[in-house]
């Protein structure tokens, strides 16, 4: 009973959306997103960073799945029109009705562009878009199984004009993934390859190598972060007595998450200033993931100094290594036990020799640099989101 309230209320919220969609829909526009969310995420990052670079007119950016947290709510909104979907996404006769409202709008712009990640709302709407819409697709990393967004997005992958991806690897997978799926080797040739935007301060700063080393987490509290292993780790520590502290960023409540003594939950950070508080004060940042793909909290900590112990996911090993001394990777195993004694060896390794600790610091934070003089984030996607006459 009490469900059926909840959704009542929802679509009567849905409802009173109407107006304000329809009035964001009858503006001219170019460039319209489609995220799933606006949680706590680097990738909720770099989509601010990415519609932060349209504003005349502002974008408009749907959020077509329901966002675990408010983490960048007020950045999205700085950066674009923004409606929360909720319902209308939802609801089958609602987003059927959306569907063609929203279509309808694009097609009567003269040089629209439709861009998103990971939505499934964006991918249903995509055929009912006229010949010279164009789509962009943004794809950040793969899922688990043949059930993840890309598989879904297969049907539309003669529609979709270019696939924006983080790197190599990704490249590789569609290779496979189209394969797979009987797909021409001609639509790889859309992929277009863009690094994450890089923020680098210039500055390294003063570090306290003798007294107990600082690690961060700063992730979601989701599975494929895997926070059950970094609280292993942090046991591990507490047991040997190692001289280290814990601080768990992210959307974790201290209330809800049991560490041992040597840890602290920090909490989500919105504020750039207090996160890069904690980067400059941080020695080592550890990433648990089970599968990423980027890891741009990595390059993050980097940029102050922050020595990266990581799973071997995602573009990573393209970067960083032991044999660079700019940070270290370790076998993506599944089982917590035996991948958390692989960061322990790694962690007691720095703990014992703070000179070279101090080595990879400033070899990190020198790669850092290196990669934002490379990097051409801003040029690429004005380029790759203009609308190209056909």
């Amino acid at each position: 009973m009490l469900k059926k309230i909840k959704r009542f209320a929802e679509n009567i919220t849905a409802l009173s959306k109407y107006s304000e969609i329809t009035t964001q829909l009858s503006k001219k526009r170019n460039i319209y997103f489609f995220f799933p969310s606006w949680s706590f995420g680097g990738a909720e990052r770099v989509h601010v960073d990415i519609m932060n670079l349209f504003n005349d007119p502002k974008p408009l950016c749907f959020i077509t799945d329901r966002s675990i947290t408010n983490g960048f709510q007020k950045e999205f909104e700085a950066a674009a029109d923004v409606i929360e979907l909720g319902r209308w996404a939802e609801k089958k006769e609602l987003k059927k009705h959306l569907f063609k409202k929203i279509a309808k709008a694009i097609n009567e712009q003269k040089n629209p562009v439709v861009s998103g990640w990971c939505s499934r709302f964006m991918y249903d709407m995509i055929p009912l878009l006229a010949p010279h819409v164009q789509i962009v697709d943004i794809m950040h990393n793969f899922t688990d199984d043949d059930k993840g967004i890309e598989w879904y997005s297969i049907p539309h992958v003669p529609r979709i004009n270019k696939r924006i991806i983080v790197g190599k690897v990704l490249i590789e997978q569609f290779k496979e993934l189209y394969r797979l799926n009987h797909v021409p080797d001609m639509y790889l040739e859309r992929l277009t390859v863009i690094q994450n935007k890089i923020a680098f301060d210039g500055l390294f700063p003063l570090k306290d190598y003798e007294g107990a080393l600082q690690i961060l987490f700063v992730a979601r509290n989701s599975p494929e972060k895997r926070p059950n292993v970094l609280i292993r780790i942090a046991e591990i520590c507490h047991e040997l007595n190692l001289p280290v502290e814990f601080k768990i960023i992210g959307d974790f409540k201290a209330e809800e998450t049991i560490v041992p003594p040597n840890s602290y939950i920090v909490g989500e950070v919105h504020n750039k200033t207090i996160l890069n508080n904690y980067y400059k004060e941080g020695h080592l940042l550890l990433l648990t993931s089970h599968r990423e793909s980027w890891g741009l909290v990595v390059f993050e900590g980097m940029n102050l100094g922050v020595v990266p112990i990581s799973t071997n996911v995602g573009e990573l090993s393209n970067y960083i290594s032991g044999q660079k001394e700019n940070g270290i990777l370790v076998e993506n195993l599944d089982q917590v036990e035996d991948l958390a004694r692989l960061f322990i060896t790694e962690i007691q390794r720095f703990v014992t020799n703070r000179e070279l600790l101090s080595q990879f610091s400033k070899n990190a934070f020198n790669t850092v640099k290196q990669l934002a003089e490379e990097c051409d984030f801003d040029e690429a996607y004005k380029r790759e989101l203009s609308f190209v006459s056909k």
